[in-house]
């Protein structure tokens, strides 16, 4: 399952509000500015359409949700649409929703030079949209080199970078966008194979026991998309070539280097629209760091239209592109031979919690009942993700993987 996840999280991320988005950091960060304790009084109910349809043979995919208000922290999905898309020699490709918000085409197919693809979408509430007519800009790309370096970037921080060389000799791509989806290995640094369990409580008594762990919670494998936009036209260049294109950096002290580390990366060839588009999109994630600055940006339009409110807001974009993709894995040891690998993604120091006070008020206990420690040693626990790996990914090996 792959869609273009930094735009599904820049709008789910990003409030919608009635002239402006109002872009908030990902990141929290510390400083000596006080908070901003105000509201936002004006907030206008946007749909938020996310569709890219490719070349690849495949059930397509459309993601549907709604915008939501400042102080709220979950986006709303939009159920139970229609959603079909239609081409300009009469054929229909119907999508049925498999999950809240997410439209799955019933069958599989590509999308194919030389025809007009538009999306149409009828919400529950009575409401229809169509997008503008949309082409594949080419019929193939390839990714001719996806590779990994020791680097040190522009901040003088040194890490892996991950790169891709690209030609198109025909000189017809000139339009890219690139994302990426990484998977690492994860082993807790202080799992044990047993676990501590609450047999009894009481007022004034209390027992505990250790049981064999029925699950396996040391070695998992994290998944990460990508969050950023990455994009790039090769107008400007005498060849439509990427030559050792970065698609990504990494810090060496990021603990996901730490075993081993396999990314897959997507390109996409774009028309100039979509490409436009998702420019504009970086821009605006970018230059997010004050909201109140004097350049606030505008409502980001797309290619989505109201088909019975020419006035109403619609985010989000309809792209057919062409895609390629590649996989490579690496250790951190083929880069840092002999060199320590970076810390874990917590402190982890073992502790011995009370059990000193009345029913309800040991501390132990407590922990326990809200599963935030495993066993480690007698009179021992750790926090949970430093003896349980499933906080941080799936204990299911991926498909895909190769040691």
């Amino acid at each position: 399952m792959y869609f273009n996840h930094y735009i599904w999280h820049f709008f789910k991320s990003h409030r919608v509000y009635n002239r402006y988005i109002i872009i908030m950091s990902l990141l929290v960060l510390s400083s000596c500015i006080e908070p901003f304790e105000g509201a936002v009084d004006s907030f206008e109910d946007v749909l938020v359409v996310n569709a890219t349809i490719t070349n690849e043979n495949k059930k397509q995919e459309v993601l549907l949700s709604r915008s939501y208000r400042f102080e709220e922290n979950i986006t709303p999905a939009e159920e139970n649409a229609q959603v079909m898309i239609q081409t300009d020699d009469g054929s229909q490709y119907i999508f049925e929703e498999v999950t809240p918000g997410k439209y799955v085409s019933t069958v599989a197919f590509a999308a194919e030079m030389n025809k007009n693809y538009t999306l149409m979408i009828s919400t529950q509430g009575g409401k229809s949209y169509t997008s503008s007519s949309m082409q594949l800009p080419v019929q193939n790309t390839s990714i001719d080199n996806l590779y990994a370096e020791r680097i040190t970037n522009n901040d003088g921080i040194e890490g892996m970078g991950i790169f891709v060389d690209s030609f198109d000799p025909s000189g017809m791509s000139n339009y890219y966008r690139h994302e990426y989806i990484e998977t690492f290995k994860v082993i807790a640094p202080y799992w044990s194979p047993f676990d501590i369990v609450v047999i009894n409580e009481g007022v004034s008594t209390f027992g505990t026991a250790t049981i064999l762990r029925e699950r396996e919670e040391r070695t998992c494998y994290g998944t990460n998309p990508s969050r950023t936009i990455t994009v790039g036209s090769t107008l400007a260049l005498s060849e439509d070539r990427l030559d050792r294109y970065n698609v990504r950096f990494i810090d060496r002290d990021n603990y996901i280097l730490t075993h081993r580390y396999s990314v897959l990366v997507r390109q996409y060839v774009q028309n100039p629209e979509a490409f436009s588009y998702y420019e504009t999109l970086r821009g605006l994630s970018q230059n997010s760091g004050n909201v109140f600055s004097e350049d606030q940006p505008g409502f980001l339009a797309g290619n989505i239209f109201s088909l019975d409110d020419p006035g109403e807001n619609i985010a989000g974009f309809f792209e057919v592109a062409t895609v390629d993709e590649k996989r490579i894995f690496f250790d951190y040891e083929d880069f840092f031979p002999g060199e320590e690998a970076p810390s874990y993604i917590a402190d982890c120091i073992p502790f011995s919690p009370s059990t000193e006070g009345g029913l309800g008020e040991r501390d132990l206990l407590n922990l326990i009942y809200a599963d935030a420690v495993r066993y480690y040693a007698p009179g021992l626990v750790v926090q949970k993700r430093c003896g349980d790996c499933t906080v941080l990914g799936s204990n299911m090996v991926p498909d895909f993987w190769i040691e």
